[in-house]
């Protein structure tokens, strides 16, 4: 069992790892006119339903049942139905829409929960203007952009990418996911990576038309 485990949260845990440190090369670069102004506590991009793979929610599931309380588990279930109940037959359009009102299941007291295996997605959305994302934030303006190095961006779609691919090859289900969905599938499941290394569909919240990166 623990070798099933192994195969698939490495996957997901190299990737990350792979990410952190593409994000290091680019940001030590002295020729940066202005530097990554994020920083603990600066929520605003949480409000957000972030687009996970498979291998992602896999290792923030088995993060989840290590780590949490009971208590913490209880909350977690409550946060996924009313995001759920709320995202139901929406597409993506229509959810980003709403994004402001729609924080992170993980997020709490303006701080990520699962920060330490958070996904590519949120590894990769940064600002060079923090105050900027407030004000967007306080406007409730869905189409705003953030201010971003575009290569950082381009980072998030190339590990994207080849967890999709590496997910095909294996012969596992590869869809795009909604955190929320992907975790309230991950919790009715009895061994949930060990099903899905073997190839069984254990999503079933998907992302069924292209979305933006969050």
């Amino acid at each position: 069992m623990e070798d099933f485990k192994n195969k698939a949260l490495g996957l997901a845990s190299n990737a990350l790892g792979w990410t952190d440190q593409a994000i290091r090369n680019f940001t030590s670069h002295e020729s940066l006119p202005e530097p990554i102004d994020c920083k603990p506590g600066c929520h605003y991009c949480c409000f957000n339903q972030p687009v996970v793979t498979p291998p992602e929610a896999l290792l923030i599931g088995h993060h989840v049942e290590r780590t949490f309380t009971d208590h913490e588990k209880q909350a977690l279930i409550h946060s996924i139905k009313n995001v759920v109940e709320v995202t139901n037959g929406k597409t993506p359009d229509e959810i980003a829409m709403i994004r402001y009102e729609l924080p992170c299941i993980f997020l709490k007291d303006g701080m990520c929960m699962v920060y330490k295996v958070r996904p590519a997605v949120c590894r990769t959305c940064t600002s060079i203007d923090a105050e900027h994302c407030k004000d967007v934030f306080e406007s409730g303006d869905h189409m705003a952009r953030l201010r971003c190095y575009h290569h950082i961006r381009d980072i998030f779609q190339r590990v994207q990418k080849d967890l999709v691919n590496k997910c095909r090859e294996m012969g596992c289900q590869s869809d795009l996911l909604f955190m929320a969905e992907a975790l309230r599938d991950y919790f009715k499941g009895t061994n949930p990576i060990e099903e899905w290394l073997q190839g069984k569909r254990i999503f079933d919240g998907l992302v069924k038309s292209p979305t933006s990166a969050l």
